[in-house]
């Protein structure tokens, strides 16, 4: 099945392309592959309004399947932030290691014990059958005092998750990817696509 994974983020197409061809069922086209510039607003609430607008847009653009994905972090001690701004937060023209910054900064006098943080992964897919199909992953962690590693993309390097005292940026790909919140939500939509025979 030919496929379109609706993103131009490197990270994430990588680690969508590492875990997908695993299963052999897909040919995987990116928005560069169909030549697709065109970008379109996020002005959902939420990370399933976000995925369900990008998978929309894209799948009538190249009337191909297509998955989209709205991730982010979620940190308690903010109140969610940044959440659905994860790829924004602190403004457009902030780059992956400003945001690092910026959160290490809010977070400078909060205790070790009140970090607690989540990856969050929102799947959604369009022109599988008849039905949008959604699938959500979770990783649940805590936020480091500083920045560890160079692995990785967006806030890896602040990133430890449960029961490890380690960053996301200090592990190898396959490593992160066994336990990532998008590894999880990717493996819940194919055991959908499968469950209802879409593949």
């Amino acid at each position: 099945m030919k496929i379109l994974i609706a993103t131009t983020n490197i990270g994430k197409i990588k680690e969508f392309q590492e875990i997908l061809n695993q299963k052999k069922i897909f040919e995987i086209f990116t928005l560069n592959d169909l030549k697709i510039n065109e970008d379109v607003e996020e002005t959902g609430n939420t990370f399933e309004e976000n995925a369900q607008i990008k998978a929309t847009f894209y799948n009538q653009l190249s009337r191909m399947p297509t998955i989209s994905e709205d991730s982010g972090l979620a940190i308690d001690s903010l109140n969610g932030e940044p959440g659905i701004y994860s790829a924004r937060y602190g403004g457009v023209n902030l780059s992956d290691n400003d945001r690092v910054e910026l959160v290490l900064k809010k977070m400078s006098k909060i205790p070790i014990e009140e970090r607690s943080a989540r990856f969050i992964s929102v799947i959604c897919g369009v022109g599988f059958g008849s039905n949008t199909l959604f699938s959500r992953g979770e990783l649940e962690g805590s936020i480091s005092s500083s920045k560890q590693g160079s692995n990785g993309f967006g806030y890896d390097p602040i990133f430890s998750p449960i029961g490890d005292n380690a960053t996301l940026a200090t592990k190898e790909i396959d490593e992160k990817n066994k336990i990532s919140h998008r590894r999880k939500s990717i493996e819940i939509f194919l055991n959908k696509l499968i469950k209802d025979k879409i593949v």
